[in-house]
This record gives structure tokens, C-alpha cells and sequence, in this order.
């Protein structure tokens, strides 16, 4: 390790104190004071470069609460702290390193509709390095919990890389905590002596590197006090009880909001994700068997932190540092499969089945059919503002095309402007009701109040904002950057993500990796207009739900689902 850098200073102060290397502590959203700290201490070049940006903004959690904020006008559209990834890149290209590695939560490949993911890939690509993107589970590499991560590695000069193979058996509570003395809640003693030796393979691996008499002790095994009411709750809860199996006259929360409130653990399973929300309160980790929350070593071990490392700063100061860190073990195996590709130690992957014959073959082959067979609707032939284009993108949601092309033209010029879109709402009135869906009018009427009253009557050029627009979500807001603003963007609704998952002969894959793919397949130009329209229509022509024209398709020799039906 050579530098770190950080923006909590408790955070920095615990890197220096447990791992060798250069700290730094300072905002990341301008990189060029600690690109000028990297000059002053002559670090040139390295290796590997390894960070991610805060994950809150790409959270579940994170987008919803942000996007309830936005609609009540209590902060901007705009989360500044989405942006910080592109800081990385300051760094990445001041230290040109042979390898770098990006993590987040998985539902980064989801931000933005997934244009995040596709522009940090496409950064990578204009660097030089070959991308792979995975999300790894925690306990599939000994760690005992439920804890998902993206992870994009990128090789210099596009060089080969194997993600870390799953380690065989199933890691549990027990086996990382059953070996730690009996506490009481409260409990501030920062030194105690260990109860026994380790009871299992991880126990011992967590114990590893004590020299006597540190052997001996066991530090932060520090607990919070519990109210007496929530003791009593404890004492009632079983391994693996929840907020539901809560008596109601004890209940101090509504158990339909709150149904996974309290979470007593079990010796025998995994633990609920350890994140930084544990630095607030510790009703998700209740001790399987002692009527108390988890202490701050405790959490650690679930996270599979061995005993020598020590944290900073207050009890909530290290809790939530345990929250936010990657596991040491999933670490340690992604480590090591970066330092096995630097080391060129993975042989040529060979090439198996059926291939396309080229990514641009395909392409080529889809435009032509797109050039002859394309749908004629009114919006394709004329010059639409932006606005136009999201009331239309609106309107086609759930809505046959053809459908919204018998009334496309009334539409659009009595709702030029999201103004006159609400002055003539009642000559709207019955064009809308042909379309059917009510909830759709009362959208379009928030929308275009949004827009008019919030956005100063101007529709936004990025996804963050349109996403915080009533009634629009990751198709749209992709739709409208597309058609509006010419902005490559993969378009995913029930037409396109049929057709890649057919593609790639795969009914169980994640959207986000059929976003991907998808993108791949549009090749050098990107998702543009022609490469949307033409997949739409093909999915509406051809590539349809039901009984799908195969011989038809001008895709068929790429696809894996239709060879297989010949």
C-alpha cells in the first residue's frame, strides 16, 4: 500500500494506524489538491488504484428517500455526490496504473438507468483497459452475511482477468463470534480476555497474527445499553425473529413500516448486511443469544476484520467504518485475482459454442432491416422540443405506438409547452382518456406542473433531474435523453430486454447485465436514435412474446435462442 485518501479523518486515522502507507484526508469531489499531495510525496505510478464514491446516492434506500426529498422541493435533483466517480478518474489518469478496481452496491449498475455504469465502462474503454463487471456475495468467500457489491476491474491493454472462484461451504454467525466472552449492553470495557480458543477454522484465521500477550486479550468489544423496553422485546425474540414477532402492546413502531425493525441473529445463518446504519442503532444485529446488540468486535468479525485491527473515534465512529468497508476476505480474493492477472498468470480463455461473427456484423445487419421495415409514426418525421418528446414517451407507456399515433398530432399541439399543456387540459381531457390508464392524466398534469413551476418550464438534460420528474422512470428518462437530447442510452422496457435475454439464450441474468450487453452489441457508435427505434421495432414486428417470426429476424445468426429453435 502506498497512499490512501479519505474524506473522514477517523477513517484515515485508522488506515494509518493498521496499514503501512501514505495518508490523506481531504474532499475528493476536486481531486487536484490530493493530485498535488501524490506530486510532493513523488509518487509516480502504480500498480493498482482502488476506491469507489459514497454509495448512498445509488442505494435502494438512497434513491427513494432522495427522490421523496426532490418532490417536495427539500433539496436539489441533483446529488453532487453521484459525480464523485468521475474524480477517480483525475486520479486514475495522473497514476496510470495497470490495474484499477471500482466498488460500489449493486444497484450503481442500476443509477441513472444504468448510464452510470455504461459511461464509467466507457471511460475505461478510452483508457486502454479491458472492463469486467461482477456483483460477488460476501459468503461465498467466508464471509458470514447477506452482502452483495459491484466490482469493475479494469487491465491495462485489455489484458485477462477470472474473477475469484466461490469457496466451497456456507459461513455462519456462529463460527466468527461463538468463540468471544459474554457481555453485558453497556459494557465500555476496550480490553477483555478471550473466553477460550477459537471454535472454528474462521475463529482462528481471525485470531491469526496475535503475538502474546495480545494472545490473550480481546479489544472493542465494546456494547451499547438497551432500553429496558427493547430488553424486554429481546428476551422475547428467537434466533431469526423479527419486528413481527414482536407482542403489539410492545410494539413502538407500525409493524407495517417497520416489519424487519428488530433482527435477532442466528448461530447458525448468515447475518443481515452489516452496513453503516449500525453507527444509529443495532436493532438489525441483536445478539443470537445474549438479550443485546452487537459489539463494535463483534460487527467487525462479521465482516470479517481479524482482532489486531483496531478502529478510531467513538463507538459510532467505528461502527459506522465497519458498515462502510468492504469484507478483508472478499478483498483479499478479488486481491488476489488482480495480482494474478498483472502477473499474467491466466491463460487465453479458448472460445467454445457458437460465436457472432462480429458485434458490427450485427449491427449492420439490424439497420438494414430497420431501413426497410421501420414503423412510421408522426413523431419520427418531425423536429420535437424536449418536452414534446417526454409527453409522448409518457403517453407510450403501457400504450400500443399505434394507439398513441391516432391522437399524436392533437396532442402535441395542445401541449406544445408543459404550459399550454395545462391551459388546455380539458381539450386534452378526452384524447388522454382514449389512451386509457387514468393514473397517466394525472401524471402528465404533475409533470408538466414540475416542469413549469420547478424547472423553469425547461425539461433536463440529465438522468438524475428526469427521474425526479412525477411519473418518469428509468425508460423514460433514458427515452427522452435519447430522442431529445441525441445522448447514447440503452432503452430498457419489456420489448428490448426480451430481446437480449432471447440474445443471450438467458432467462435469469439482471437487467443491469442485459444493459450491458445490450450496450456492447450497439458497438462503436453507441445506443443511439437508429440502434432504440430499431430494436423496438423489431421487438414489436418480429422478435413479439408470442409465437416470435425467427426467419425473419435479421439478428437470427447472433442469437442464441433463435439457432437453437432451427
Amino acid at each position: 500500500m502506498v497512499a490512501a485518501a479519505d474524506a473522514d479523518q477517523v477513517a484515515t486515522e485508522t488506515h494509518a494506524a493498521n496499514i503501512h502507507g501514505l495518508t490523506w484526508t481531504g474532499d475528493l469531489s476536486d481531486p487536484s489538491e490530493f493530485i498535488r499531495q501524490l506530486d510532493d510525496w513523488g509518487i509516480e505510478e502504480v500498480d493498482l488504484l482502488a476506491g469507489g464514491p459514497p454509495c448512498q446516492p445509488f442505494s435502494t434506500a438512497g434513491m427513494s428517500k432522495i427522490g421523496d426529498l426532490v418532490r417536495r422541493g427539500d433539496r436539489s435533483p441533483r446529488d453532487e455526490r453521484a459525480d464523485l466517480w468521475r474524480s477517480f478518474f483525475a486520479i486514475v489518469d495522473r497514476l496510470n496504473p495497470r490495474a484499477m478496481l471500482f466498488e460500489n452496491v449493486p444497484n450503481f449498475a442500476q443509477a441513472q438507468g444504468g448510464a452510470l455504469l455504461i459511461a464509467l465502462l466507457d471511460e475505461l474503454k478510452g483508457r486502454g483497459y479491458g472492463a469486467h463487471v461482477e456483483v460477488l456475495e460476501a459468503w461465498r468467500y467466508r464471509v458470514p452475511q447477506h452482502r452483495s457489491r459491484l466490482f469493475v476491474i479494469g487491465i491495462a491493454e485489455e489484458g485477462n482477468f477470472e474473477w475469484p472462484k466461490p469457496i466451497k461451504g456456507r459461513p455462519t454467525v456462529g463460527q466468527v463470534i461463538g468463540d468471544l466472552p459474554v457481555v453485558e449492553a453497556g459494557v465500555r470495557d476496550e480490553v477483555q480476555g478471550y473466553k477460550g480458543p477459537p471454535e472454528s477454522v474462521l475463529g482462528r484465521l481471525l485470531r491469526k497474527g496475535l503475538t502474546h500477550p495480545e494472545s490473550q486479550l480481546i479489544r472493542d468489544h465494546v456494547t451499547r445499553s438497551v432500553r429496558p423496553d427493547d430488553a424486554e422485546i429481546y428476551k422475547l425474540l428467537k434466533p431469526g425473529g423479527t419486528y413481527m414477532d414482536v407482542p403489539e402492546h410492545l410494539r413502538r413502531y407500525r409493524s407495517d413500516t417497520f416489519s424487519d425493525k428488530y433482527l435477532r441473529l442466528s448461530f447458525e445463518d448468515l447475518s443481515r448486511t452489516i452496513t453503516a446504519h449500525i453507527a444509529k442503532d443495532g436493532y438489525w444485529y441483536i445478539h443470537p443469544r445474549e438479550d443485546r446488540t452487537l459489539s463494535i468486535r463483534e460487527a467487525a468479525r462479521i465482516q470479517t476484520f481479524p482482532d489486531r485491527f483496531r478502529f478510531a473515534g467513538q463507538p459510532s465512529n467505528r461502527y459506522r467504518q465497519i458498515g462502510n468497508a468492504v469484507p478483508p476476505l472478499l478483498a483479499s480474493a478479488i486481491a488476489s485475482a488482480v495480482k494474478d492477472a498483472l502477473e499474467d498468470r491466466i491463460p487465453v480463455a479458448g472460445t467454445t459454442g457458437r460465436q457472432p461473427k462480429s458485434v458490427g456484423h450485427l449491427r449492420d445487419n439490424l439497420s438494414r432491416w430497420f431501413g426497410q421495415s421501420k414503423r412510421d409514426f408522426p413523431w419520427r418525421r418531425l423536429r420535437l422540443s424536449p418536452w414534446q418528446i417526454l409527453l409522448l414517451e409518457m403517453c407510450l407507456h403501457r400504450t400500443k405506438a399505434e394507439q398513441v399515433a391516432r391522437v399524436a398530432d392533437k396532442l402535441l399541439s395542445l401541449g406544445e409547452t408543459p404550459d399550454s399543456f395545462l391551459s388546455n387540459s380539458r381539450d386534452l381531457a378526452p384524447v388522454l382518456s382514449s389512451l386509457g390508464l387514468h393514473w397517466r392524466s394525472v401524471n402528465l398534469a404533475s409533470a408538466a406542473e414540475f416542469v413549469r413551476d420547478r424547472l423553469a418550464g425547461e425539461v433536463p438534460d440529465n438522468w438524475q433531474e428526469l427521474t425526479a420528474i412525477p411519473g418518469v422512470g428509468d425508460y423514460i428518462a433514458s427515452a427522452v435523453l435519447c430522442f431529445a437530447f441525441g445522448r447514447p442510452s440503452v432503452l430498457m422496457d419489456t420489448n428490448t430486454v426480451r430481446i437480449a435475454r432471447r440474445l443471450l439464450g438467458s432467462s435469469d441474468q439482471p437487467n443491469w447485465q442485459l444493459r450491458l450487453a445490450l450496450h456492447k452489441l450497439a458497438g462503436p457508435r453507441g445506443a443511439d436514435v437508429e440502434w432504440n427505434q430499431a430494436l423496438l421495432d423489431l421487438g414489436a414486428l418480429v422478435c413479439t412474446a408470442r409465437a416470435p417470426k425467427c426467419g425473419e429476424c435479421p439478428i437470427r445468426a447472433y442469437c442464441k435462442t433463435g439457432t437453437e429453435m432451427s
